[in-house]
């Protein structure tokens, strides 16, 4: 059989990091794609040494070239995952928001996995069980002061979540959007200094529940869904 594959961004620390030691675990071929190679590297050599197969993309997510510059590289290629995880944070108010903030959380947040989707939408249809999934957040849910800026990008990345589940529906390519509470991450350490961890969702665990939503059966998908602590909200 061949070996299933799966493209996460995002993966060079964090939930990224966690998802891809998590379905390297389980037998796929993990390509780690994100900013910084040395993080991805690390991330490689950690799969690597357990036995797992693993390569590195290293780009700028935000930049369009460079996002054709890995689909080209990744023609004709069958990917059975693609994993939208790279994304940013910003708390501030409004009136304290720069444009060029709000620029970059739209173009990492929102629009790198759409254009990234359409870009692999070849590679998935190579598979006979693709999954799409984009980690969202729970500010799609519920509504937080200070960050109408992320929260815009966020929420138009559920709406584009429920419209491609919807288009792809005929092709049996299911699309999911798992959105966290806040999560133990080093984005959340460096927004939340001092934040009380056990408010904190592990990474292990939103690993884990993506790897049972790729891990659904040809056919079957499952509705959009926050995942948080008890002792958050």
């Amino acid at each position: 059989m061949t070996q299933r594959c799966a493209l996460i961004t995002g993966a060079g620390s964090g939930m990224g990091r966690a998802i891809g030691l998590r379905l390297a675990a389980a037998g796929m071929q993990v390509r780690l794609a994100g900013r910084t190679e040395s993080k991805l590297r690390a991330v490689a050599d950690e799969i690597a040494a357990v036995g797992g197969s693993a390569r590195v993309h290293a780009l700028d997510l935000e930049d369009d070239n460079a996002l054709a510059g890995l689909a080209n590289a990744l023609a004709g290629t069958r990917l059975d995952a693609l994993v939208n995880c790279a994304g940013d944070w910003l708390i501030a108010p409004l009136e304290a928001t720069a444009d060029a903030q709000f620029d970059h959380l739209l173009r990492l947040n929102l629009r790198a996995p759409y254009v990234l989707t359409r870009l692999l939408l070849p590679n998935l249809r190579r598979s006979d069980n693709a999954s799409i999934l984009n980690i969202g957040s729970i500010v799609t849910a519920l509504s937080v002061p200070a960050v109408s800026a992320y929260t815009a990008s966020k929420v138009g990345l559920k709406g584009i979540t429920g419209a491609l589940a919807a288009e792809l529906r005929e092709e049996l390519i299911r699309v999911v959007m798992i959105s966290p509470g806040p999560a133990d991450t080093p984005m959340r350490a460096a927004a939340s200094p001092g934040i009380d961890r056990s408010l904190l969702v592990d990474p292990q665990t939103i690993a884990e529940v993506a790897h049972a939503v790729l891990s659904l059966p040809r056919g079957i998908t499952t509705s959009d869904f926050t995942l948080h602590s008890l002792r958050w909200g």
